[in-house]
Formats: C-alpha cells, structure tokens, sequence
C-alpha cells in the first residue's frame, strides 16, 4: 500500500478521534453500547442496499448480476481512499473491463449509474430536510443542487451533441496528445444518450435507487421511530460522502452532527466505515495487465 493510500485510511480514523475528544465522547464506550439490533439490521441493509442497486447496475450495463454485485461492493470500498469518478466510478469500470467491456465504454456506463445514486440520492435529501431543520444544512443544500445542477448539465450536454464537436472541443481534440480520445469522447456521447433515451430503464432505475436509499435507512428505525427522519439521516450522510474529500473525513462528522447526537454521530461512522471497507474482499478481481492493455488501446497515437 502506497503512503498516499495509507493516509486516506487513517484520516478519518484521526478525524474521528478529534471529533470524539470535541465532544467529550468515549469512542470504547459509544463502540460498545452499540445496540445489536441496530448493528445487525446496519450491515444487512448495507448488503440488502448493494443489492438492489446492483441489480439496477446489471440493467443498465447487460452484464450478469453478479459482475455488477462486484463491481458495485469493491467501488463503495474504494471510494474510502479515492472519492469521485478517479474513485468508485473507475473501479466499477475495471470490473466491467473483465467481461471483454471495452474501457471507454466501461466508464461511460459507471458514470451513468453514478448520475442516479447522485441525483435521486440529492433529490430525496431536499425533499426531506425540512424535517429537522439546522444552519448546518444550508451548506448541504448547496453541495446536493450543486451536484443536481453539475450532472444534469454534463449528461444534458452529452445528450444534445451527441454525434457532433463544438469549436472549442474541435479545438481540443486537434492537439495532438488528446486526438487519440476524440473517438472515445464520441462514444461516450452517443451512449448516454442512447441510454437516457430508454425512459423505461430510466425509470426503474430511479425507482430502485431510491428503494436501495430506503432501506438502507431501515436500521435508523432502531434508534429513532420515524421513517421519513431515518431517511433523512441516510440521505444526510450520502450529500456529505459527495464532498471530494477521502471517506468524506470530517464533512461526515459535521453533517451528521446538525441531525444526530455526538455518540451516534460516532457509531454511524464507525459503522459506515466497516461496511464500506467489507468490498475489499474482491481487490484481486482486478488486473492490472488487462487496464493497460485498454488505456494503450484508446490511446495509441497517430
């Protein structure tokens, strides 16, 4: 494991650490008087909710389930060092690579499953954080439109050019160390839109990403009896991990701090940490051969 990597691990860990002697919590203590309950019903909704987005996965890339289980519990576990599409929506594209999916190709559908868990996931936290109120929140709301208003452009654009450059793309693309991408970024293109033309995958897939989002906060039921504000939680902690920043350390703690009390601030954490960190099981899934043999393929030079 590279020093950069083994920092990204420990951040959150210290983060979590400086957090618990902020407020003067025990983390042995709070650790410990985890309910069984929650803890048990925690890790089965966390599996329960891979699943599900998984099977949504599967539709969207006509790849075997399985492929897209894997792919989707080594992401979330990757996405604890490296946040964002370098991150989760890389490594489900590598997996995809291993089923003779050409790489540009790859990323492009991981992207596209990244704009339903983005947007449905955002959509439902503003639709429910009125439900407690907080000045926190205000910078949450700002991060989830801004991410509703960034992928929404991306793909749109996408969409309406699809099989044409404007100017300033012709430009770049005539620079000779990016020609070798244009026909990757023409491919990426005609898939999107291929793909937000099909309104009926589109729909189950917002349908089944917001069912993965609710049963995952299931297990809140345990600590607080009110469905829509364990929604809340869940949909909270999900805005801060949209942060660029390794296991969101720090923008978790503080997000989750505007709607929870410090000690299950800690044990959400805690236990988001572990149940992100069981998809590294399947690390030896990748090649590191067959990535290369990809990136010279989109890249080879004139």
């Amino acid at each position: 494991m590279d020093k950069k990597t083994l920092v990204s691990f420990t951040i959150p860990i210290i983060v979590i650490i400086a957090y618990s002697e902020i407020f003067h919590v025990n983390i042995i203590h709070a650790i410990l008087s985890i309910k069984l309950d929650f803890l048990l019903s925690f890790f089965l909704a966390y599996i329960g909710q891979i699943l599900i987005v998984s099977y949504r996965d599967s539709l969207i890339t006509n790849l075997d389930f399985y492929t897209s289980f894997k792919a989707r519990f080594l992401g979330n576990a990757v996405s604890l060092a490296i946040p964002g599409a370098a991150g989760p929506d890389l490594s489900r594209a590598v997996t995809y690579v291993h089923k003779n999916v050409k790489l540009d190709k790859a990323f492009t559908l991981a992207l596209y499953e990244s704009f339903f868990d983005v947007n449905v996931g955002t959509a439902l936290f503003l639709l429910l954080f009125w439900i407690k109120l907080s000045p926190l929140e205000t910078i949450l709301i700002l991060i989830a439109l801004g991410n509703i208003l960034g992928w929404s452009s991306g793909l749109g654009y996408a969409y309406f050019t699809s099989g044409k450059l404007n100017r300033i793309e012709q430009k770049i693309f005539n620079i000779k160390y990016f020609k070798p991408l244009v026909e990757s970024y023409m491919n990426l293109k005609d898939i999107l839109r291929a793909k937000l033309k099909d309104k009926k995958i589109t729909l189950y897939s917002i349908f089944l990403t917001a069912l993965g989002y609710f049963l995952q906060s299931l297990p809140f039921y345990f600590l607080y009896k009110n469905l829509l504000f364990d929604y809340l939680i869940n949909q909270t902690y999900l805005v801060a991990t949209l942060v660029p920043i390794p296991s969101a350390a720090g923008i978790a703690e503080l997000a989750l701090s505007a709607i929870l009390p410090p000690i299950y601030v800690i044990q959400v954490r805690i236990l988001e940490l572990v149940s992100y960190s069981l998809g590294f099981i399947y690390t030896k899934e990748i090649k590191l051969e067959v990535i290369k043999k990809e990136v010279k393929e989109i890249w080879k030079t004139s």
